[in-house]
């Protein structure tokens, strides 16, 4: 079922910077799919009253909220309520596009960007700890295990490298796939993992042994994206070198347009169903698969048997990631930079919040460690936002 559709509201990426000032602007723009923008202008003039700067929004959008960091509006002609939040600092440690990024609970991040850079760095203070280095070639994704002390990364030269957050020594390195590695998933605590590749595979790996077990999916051609869940059917692992995947079900997406969920205990595939366009991310809330694709859409799938639940297509901008929050949210990020927050609950179908600062730059990858969301794009910065300023237009 398709969800009713809204349109993209878009705003100047310095907003919050220009309605700031007495008699400045900054442009608004709503586009509905496959039809032309409408462009208009918000103003600001100081209110003779008070002597306060005061915002003039056009008569297609009633304004609600501005504060500090954020301005919230409604779109009249359909109803659309949209937050606007700006960013609470935008890290500039790297020097080339952001690939991937990943936050520990700490103030600890890791990233990485197409100078082949894998740097682990303190969000507080911006100051860069270790640069990780040992792959051959760019990092295309970064985690970290739940201990926040460990990093896993992946990349271009189809290898898996597992570190240490605190002394940079690269103790495992996982090596089996004959393409590069695009995604990878951490199965608990982190005794094992799991990594796609454009090879086809879905391989999980016993990181203590630094062995590959098996091939849990073999897809048709190259896997851009995977996420794993937990199910009630559960079953006995006979290999002690398996923790914690019985209970395991993994998700992957392809390049060809394919979804494929596998039993991850059982070596058992459950569902394959076919897209219309690649799929690039794909993470999972609740019992939902969130899918982005190439040609825009977000697809919501049962994670259970594959069923779609909904599709939102209000973009023709392909999805270049996927992460959720808590509270049943999550981000979409996009090739033209938009990134907005949005609820899979029905209650929550007319709201977005949008995390703005990115001026038509993709957003590549997201984390979030329960305070605060960070958005690695490619025009170099990893922009840091308050949950709490995103949450709150969710109560």
């Amino acid at each position: 079922m398709m969800s009713k559709l809204y349109p993209v509201i878009n705003i100047q990426c310095d907003w919050h910077d220009a309605l700031r000032l007495p008699k400045s602007e900054a442009w608004i723009s709503a586009k509905y799919l496959n039809t032309n923008s409408i462009h208009e202008k918000i103003t600001t003039a100081i209110n003779q009253s008070d002597g306060k700067v005061k915002i003039n929004v056009p008569e297609s959008y009633q304004l609600i909220l501005k504060n500090n960091l954020t301005l919230l509006l409604r779109h009249n002609d359909s109803g659309l309520k949209v937050a606007f939040v700006a960013c609470t600092k935008a890290h500039d440690v790297h020097k080339k596009s952001i690939l991937s990024v990943s936050t520990a609970d700490s103030a600890l991040v890791v990233s990485s960007c197409e100078q082949d850079k894998l740097l682990v760095w303190d969000s507080r203070t911006n100051e860069q700890l270790l640069d990780l280095k040992g792959h051959g070639g760019p990092v295309y994704k970064c985690r970290f295990f739940p201990s926040g002390i460990v990093v896993l990364s992946a990349g271009a030269d189809g290898s898996c490298r597992i570190w240490s957050a605190e002394s940079g020594i690269n103790p495992v390195t996982l090596k089996g796939h004959k393409m590069a590695i695009m995604d990878v998933s951490i199965v608990d605590k982190g005794r094992n993992v799991i990594s796609v590749s454009k090879d086809g595979l879905a391989k999980l790996w016993d990181v203590g042994e630094s062995n590959c077990l098996d091939n849990i999916i073999e897809a048709p051609g190259p896997i851009n994206c995977c996420a794993v869940t937990s199910t009630a059917d559960e079953v006995d692992v006979e290999n002690e070198r398996e923790v914690a995947t019985g209970n395991k079900l993994l998700v992957v997406g392809c390049e060809n347009g394919s979804v494929i969920c596998a039993h991850v205990g059982k070596r058992q595939e459950l569902y394959r169903i076919q897209m219309e366009a690649a799929c690039n991310a794909c993470d999972i809330v609740d019992k939902t698969v969130i899918l982005g694709a190439s040609d825009g859409k977000v697809i919501f799938l049962s994670v259970l048997d594959g069923a779609i639940v909904k599709e939102i297509h209000e973009s023709a901008s392909p999805v270049l990631s996927i992460k959720t929050l808590s509270d049943d949210l999550f981000v979409v990020g996009r090739q033209d930079g938009n990134c907005s927050v949005m609820s899979i609950l029905e209650a929550h179908n007319n709201l977005r919040v949008q995390l703005t600062g990115s001026d038509c730059d993709g957003i590549r990858d997201i984390a979030f460690n329960g305070k605060w969301v960070f958005v690695g794009c490619r025009d170099t910065y990893i922009r840091k936002y308050d949950f709490n300023q995103i949450n709150v237009h969710f109560k």
